[in-house]
């Protein structure tokens, strides 16, 4: 049977003893120093809110694991609940704007939504944020007139799935007085779609290019499907990301793909300030 190879420390010499000592000092250091830096991040991001916006149509439940993720990495979390179905986007706004009022210890707060959550986002700066918006990240946001709502709007299910709604989704007007956001936002489009009713890069729902809005301060596609993007690990280190430096890690990957800009130049528009 084969020994196992053993060190003679008795056979050791000063010198080689001594870089050994050494050696282990640093890796102990390096891995003391890159804890405390971590703790330092996560009490950091105790101070900071972000609250989550669901997509028209569906619950706060369909954003518990990325909520779950922003809390294990150290950020307050707050889920806006409300219902789209017999209400006007612009009252929704004004919720929101009451609950952050009402519901935010934080100092400052961060804003995610999904989908069309992001419309109440935009609308919300025309009823007025409470001091303390930080950023925002737009997931899978329709930021014109979707192809997909077009091709709809006469079906009787679609009316009663939108409400009252509907009609705003596929109207150029709507969307020309939206407010952009006056705070620094990001934007994260997905690319895993189909191609029955939409001829172009797509999630399923919406185009990718229909996400772009100018003043975003980022933009990045990953590879993802509309209704689960938010599930997405990546995803949410991309979300953290923005919310600490106003920027995507653009080599953020996952299992199921990498990240990109999609050939995007977003100098080409004006960021926001931050």
């Amino acid at each position: 049977m084969k020994r196992p190879c053993l060190i003679n420390v008795n056979k050791i010499r000063p010198t080689c003893a001594l870089s050994i000592v050494v050696m282990l000092a640093i890796l102990c250091h390096a891995e003391e120093t890159q804890t405390s830096e971590q703790l330092a991040q996560i009490n950091a991001r105790a101070n900071e809110t972000v609250i989550l916006l669901h997509g028209i149509g569906r619950g706060r439940a369909s954003l518990w694991v990325l909520d779950t993720r922003l809390k294990q990495s150290g950020y307050e979390t707050l889920n806006f609940p409300y219902a789209a179905q017999g209400c006007a986007l612009e009252e929704i706004a004004q919720q929101l704007c009451e609950f952050i009022k009402d519901n935010v210890a934080t100092d400052t707060y961060h804003l995610i939504a999904h989908s069309l959550g992001n419309l109440i986002i935009r609308l919300g700066f025309e009823a007025g944020y409470p001091e303390g918006l930080g950023r925002i990240v737009m997931l899978a946001p329709p930021n014109r007139p979707t192809e997909l709502a077009r091709a709809l709007r006469d079906n009787p299910i679609y009316k009663w799935f939108t409400s009252e709604s509907g009609w705003q989704f596929t109207s150029d007007e709507f969307y020309e007085r939206l407010p952009v956001p006056e705070a620094p936002f990001g934007i994260i489009a997905g690319n895993r779609g189909q191609s029955v009713l939409l001829n172009e890069p797509n999630d399923g729902v919406i185009t990718v290019d229909s996400t772009k809005l100018a003043g975003m301060s980022d933009w990045i596609v990953v590879p993802h499907a509309h209704t689960f993007i938010m599930n997405s690990r990546m995803v949410a280190e991309l979300c953290v990301s923005f919310i600490e430096t106003g920027r995507f890690h653009h080599d953020t990957g996952d299992a199921n793909g990498q990240a990109s800009n999609g050939g995007a130049d977003v100098g080409d528009t004006k960021p926001r300030g931050e």
